[in-house]
């Protein structure tokens, strides 16, 4: 209340320090441990860098971590899940190619209504909300919240939908000047993992949906060595586990309450932000017809009861290196002629999707990847995941290439000049055109052409 006193008559300002924010954000984060603990709902941290040392106000940033994962253990009922995505962006989606720490807090709760969304960052609004949660709050965190995210020069946004969980998501500028009377932090120094685009403390993620007790407690013992393993308990609770985590592996019963692993099955491979994940079904029923039935509802491999445990841990490890393979060899056919990819599996539609809805709007230097993810019908994290576990680029970076090798092309081939170019491909700032052709292909776009020039100079000589 005396934060909000002070917002009201401007008296709240930062005090900044240099330190590392991504470790400040595990060590807050992780203070909930013992109450995920308590209330016995899985509790996951993941980074995708090690380290970034910028100014921030740590009271600040960490009132507003302490009441989003506040919120999202409040509203999370024994059995759900709560995350904490943390990665570094670089939005080039417009001229300034801001960089940005991107926060998400994720949890498997009840959900708000769409209609809601604006509402939940005003002053003393509280939703409708169940008898046992009624009179917890005063109605202001969020609006807190929200206004230390913008004195940071961030935004917040939300993505939720009744019974199927809630996303916020903080995006704090890195470098930029917060107040006029506050110097500019120094360039951010930025520690990424050695291996992999995720940190290198993180092992690839497992979900285990099994009702046994007995079976998962051994499958977690003995997998947990090589991966992260978090638990469900029957096919709803892995339903939501699955949306909220995108795990890299789902590992399933097929006989189970609530839901069933053929239904499970049904219902990932049925929906665009979890049809990529590759699914092993384990089960009693060793006819061939039950085999056949989870095969052609999706599921990658089956493995029928009792089985030898080396065979289920070569089985993982083997659509895990199936994933990083096709990984690569997306990561070299992000081309503008994205129409000529082969469509023969999930993945390969979803980027032909993809390349398609951005050679559309090729042209537009307002699309973003928020009008992206609206063309696909998909939430912003699922893109953002999905788009970075199959390529190694963000969505703004693969729209970025996308519209750099569109104007490679149009360099080479046509007679526009510089700035034509430029707005030919959605880059409505010749000089910012410049600056990120640069830092692609190492020279600038009049080097390139009189390069190419030369070239083609040489080579008529040659022939003569």
């Amino acid at each position: 209340m005396l934060d909000f006193r002070k917002m009201e008559f401007k008296e709240l300002k930062l005090n900044l320090s240099k330190g590392d924010i991504i470790q400040f954000i595990k060590e807050v984060s992780s203070s909930f441990t013992d109450i995920a603990d308590q209330n016995h709902v899985d509790y996951l941290i993941e980074s995708e860098i090690d380290s970034l040392i910028i100014k921030f106000d740590r009271d600040k940033i960490e009132r507003v971590l302490f009441n989003l994962l506040s919120n999202a253990f409040k509203f999370t009922a024994s059995g759900g899940n709560v995350s904490v995505f943390i990665s570094f962006i670089k939005d080039n989606a417009d001229d300034s190619g801001e960089q940005f720490l991107e926060i998400k807090v994720i949890d498997t709760g009840i959900g708000i209504p769409k209609e809601k969304h604006d509402k939940i960052f005003e002053r003393f609004f509280q939703d409708n909300l169940p008898e046992s949660l009624l009179n917890q709050g005063s109605g202001i965190g969020l609006a807190i919240t929200r206004e230390f995210v913008k004195m940071h020069g961030g935004e917040i946004g939300i993505e939720s939908e009744p019974g199927n969980g809630t996303c916020f998501t903080v995006q704090l500028p890195v470098g930029l000047e917060y107040e006029k009377n506050i110097s500019p932090p120094e360039q951010p120094e930025i520690i990424k993992p050695e291996e992999g685009p995720r940190i290198s403390s993180k092992k690839p993620v497992i979900l285990l949906i099994e009702d046994n007790d007995d079976l998962r407690f051994y499958l977690k013992d003995n997998l947990k060595h090589s991966f992260t393993i978090v638990e469900a308990v029957n096919g709803k609770d892995g339903w939501q586990k699955a949306l909220a985590l995108h795990p890299n592996l789902i590992v399933s019963d097929v006989s189970m309450p609530e839901m069933n692993g053929i239904d499970l099955c049904k219902k990932i491979k049925g929906d665009k932000r979890t049809e990529h994940l590759p699914i092993i079904l384990l089960t009693a029923l060793t006819d061939e017809e039950n085999q056949l039935e989870g095969l052609t509802n999706g599921a990658n491999d089956y493995i029928t009861k009792p089985f030898n445990f080396q065979i289920l841990l070569s089985k993982i490890n083997g659509l895990l290196l199936m994933q990083k393979t096709l990984k690569k060899t997306y990561q070299k056919q992000v081309e503008v002629n994205a129409q000529d990819i082969q469509v023969v599996s999930e993945d390969d539609r979803f980027l032909k999707n993809v390349f398609s809805c951005i050679e559309k709007n090729i042209t537009n230097p307002n699309f973003s990847v928020e009008e992206l993810s609206r063309q696909l019908s998909l939430s912003r994290i699922s893109l953002y995941k999905r788009m970075l576990s199959l390529t190694g680029k963000t969505p703004v970076d693969c729209i970025r290439t996308i519209r750099l090798k569109r104007a490679v092309q149009l360099l080479e081939k046509s007679k526009l000049n510089i700035a034509g170019v430029a707005y030919e491909c959605g880059f409505n700032n010749p000089n910012y055109f410049s600056r990120v052709f640069k830092d692609e292909y190492g020279m600038l776009p009049s080097e390139y052409v009189s390069e190419m020039r030369k070239k083609e100079k040489e080579f008529l000589e040659e022939v003569n």
